[in-house]
């Protein structure tokens, strides 16, 4: 029982580790999504959106193994968002999620294969289109999108496109926008993702996982005009410490490079504390910058479990702020809590507040989000799972508008390793 719920918390976190990857072993998992809620509600005028429907997606994946070499792969099929007084039925190979009545920028894949050798020991080299490569502690994601733990990010503050007049609507930017919450930091822990990469793995201590890893990355993207290489190093060279190193080299067009760095400290088993700063758009300007690209985030949270209880929980808070005078900080604060009612039954929450993102050129107030998702989760069995879902979240845009989304949403898991 102990060893089960320390595997559900472990998987529940989502804590990076040196063998990040998709799928964790040879297996095949298949999950079903439906779910329906109201997109959003403005607070200010007699109008609401239209209650939605938000389809059925389902999500296959699997993963092949043979010695040196492993392949996985997913596919997500199904009839997505549809407004509930729509006619007609759609199967799409869609990149939609359940977020996406939210108007969340959480995008799915439609599909993802990724293929990795290992030609000797320790070694690995691969080429995908979801990698999932990573070093060091990062804000909570909950998962992956078709997960029924998977949550909007950091309160929902998000970057999103400049459309000031005369300004490239394809050219991406941190800053504020009039009808936009934005602030959202993307730290550089992920450095292969899409990517041809190579990582090296040295053990000191095979017993207590002590290592120093590797990496390098050439992403998506990359041109002989435009180089840039992806570089990162983990380090854990007792039980108490973990440190990682990530930069994302990227030329000017790109919004320079992105640099991470992040720290775990494991006390006990119950008890840790992680922390991590990242800065990007290294190499644009301070000031006489525009576009407002340049920005750096920090943040921490910390793991608790409550003895031989099987309760845990995971508090943090983020802060980041534009290096541009007119642009101001955004901050955010929120954690998880789980509760493993019996080996089958499990209950958790997830909840965020992120208020900030002013532009003082605007005279605006900037913007404000809360967020709640509960969820319950029965395991079937070994094999099958459901749960069911709960989302809230209101919104204040830096215009006054406000906004309130919510919507039900079930899950039915199968995974078996073979």
């Amino acid at each position: 029982m102990k060893k089960f719920l320390i595997a559900i918390a472990a998987g529940a976190i989502l804590l990076s580790s040196a063998s990040a990857q998709i799928l964790k072993e040879r297996s095949v998992q298949n999950t079903l999504y439906t779910g329906f809620g109201l997109p959003y509600e403005n607070d200010g005028d007699d109008g609401h959106g239209d209650f939605n429907w938000t389809g059925i997606l389902d999500t296959l994946q699997v993963r092949l193994d043979w010695e040196w070499f492993t392949m996985d792969g997913g596919l997500t099929w199904g009839i997505p968002l549809m407004n509930w007084k729509g006619s007609g039925i759609s199967f799409e190979n869609t990149i939609e999620t359940q977020f996406s009545f939210m108007g969340e920028e959480r995008k799915g894949y439609d599909h993802y294969v990724n293929f990795v050798v290992r030609p000797f020991k320790n070694f690995e080299a691969a080429v995908g289109t979801h990698l999932n490569w990573q070093v060091g502690p990062s804000p909570q994601t909950g998962g992956f999108p078709w997960m029924p733990l998977a949550h909007v990010l950091q309160g929902d503050f998000a970057t999103t496109y400049y459309k000031w007049v005369g300004v490239s609507k394809n050219y991406k930017s941190n800053a504020p926008e009039k009808d936009k919450v934005v602030g959202r930091f993307d730290y550089a822990y992920k450095w292969a993702d899409t990517a041809i990469a190579a990582r090296y793995t040295i053990g000191f201590d095979k017993a207590k996982n002590h290592y120093l890893q590797l990496g390098v990355a050439i992403p998506d993207g990359a041109t002989s005009d435009h180089f840039f290489i992806n570089a990162a190093v983990e380090l854990k060279p007792i039980d108490l410490l973990t440190v990682a190193v990530a930069y994302k080299h990227a030329d000017k067009e790109n919004a320079g490079g992105n640099l991470y760095t992040g720290l775990k400290l494991d006390f006990t088993r119950n008890f840790n504390i992680e922390a991590w700063f990242g800065l990007d758009g290294i190499g644009i300007k301070k000031s006489g910058d525009i576009y407002g690209n340049k920005m750096w985030g920090t943040g921490a949270a910390v793991y608790i479990k409550f003895g031989k209880l099987p309760l845990w929980i995971k508090p943090e808070v983020g802060f980041s702020d534009y290096l541009y005078p007119d642009y101001t900080a955004a901050l955010y604060t929120g954690g998880r809590i789980q509760w493993d009612i019996t080996k089958a039954l499990h209950l958790g929450a997830w909840t965020s507040f992120a208020w900030g993102a002013e532009d003082d050129s605007w005279d605006d107030d900037g913007g404000f989000i809360w967020n709640i998702r509960p969820d319950f989760t029965f395991d079937i069995n070994e094999h099958h799972s459901i749960s069911a879902v709960f989302e809230y979240e209101t919104t204040r845009y830096p215009n006054d508008n406000r906004y309130n989304r919510f919507c039900f949403g079930f899950y039915w898991k199968y995974n078996r390793a073979f």
